[in-house]
C-alpha cells in the first residue's frame, strides 16, 4: 500500500514538473517573440531623452548592447534579431549622434541609426 502510494505521488510531481516547465517555455517563447514584433518601449511615453552615438566601425551587436545598456532598449538580442529580420544585407548603420527616447519603438530606432542602400 504505501509502495502504490509512493509511486502515485512521485507520478503526480514529475507530470506537475513538465507541465510547469511547459508552461514556462511558452511563456518565455512567447515574451521572446513580442520583444522582436511587438511595438516594445522601454518605458511609457513621454520616456526620456538621451544622447546615443554610433561610432564609426560599429556593428548591430555593439549597437544593441549600448542600446541596452544606456535603458533606451529592453532586450539586445530581440532588437538584434529584428534588425537582420530587416533585410539585414541592405540596413546599414549610420554613424552619428542621435537623441533617441525610451519611449520609441525598436522600428523607430532601427529607422532613425540605419539607411536602406
Amino acid at each position: 500500500m504505501l509502495k502504490g502510494s509512493l509511486y502515485l505521488v512521485i507520478n503526480l510531481l514529475v507530470v506537475i514538473l513538465v507541465l510547469y516547465g511547459t508552461f514556462y517555455t511558452c511563456r518565455q517563447g512567447y515574451n521572446f517573440c513580442y520583444g522582436i514584433f511587438g511595438p516594445v518601449v522601454a518605458e511609457e511615453a513621454p520616456g526620456q531623452d538621451k544622447i546615443f552615438e554610433v561610432r564609426d566601425g560599429d556593428g548591430m551587436p555593439d549597437v544593441a548592447r549600448r542600446l541596452e545598456e544606456e535603458g533606451i532598449i529592453t532586450d539586445r538580442y530581440a532588437f538584434y534579431i529584428r534588425t537582420r529580420l530587416m533585410d539585414a544585407d541592405k540596413t546599414i548603420l549610420k554613424s552619428g549622434v542621435y537623441t533617441l527616447n525610451t519611449s520609441m519603438d525598436y522600428a523607430t530606432i532601427i529607422n532613425q541609426v540605419t539607411f536602406k542602400e
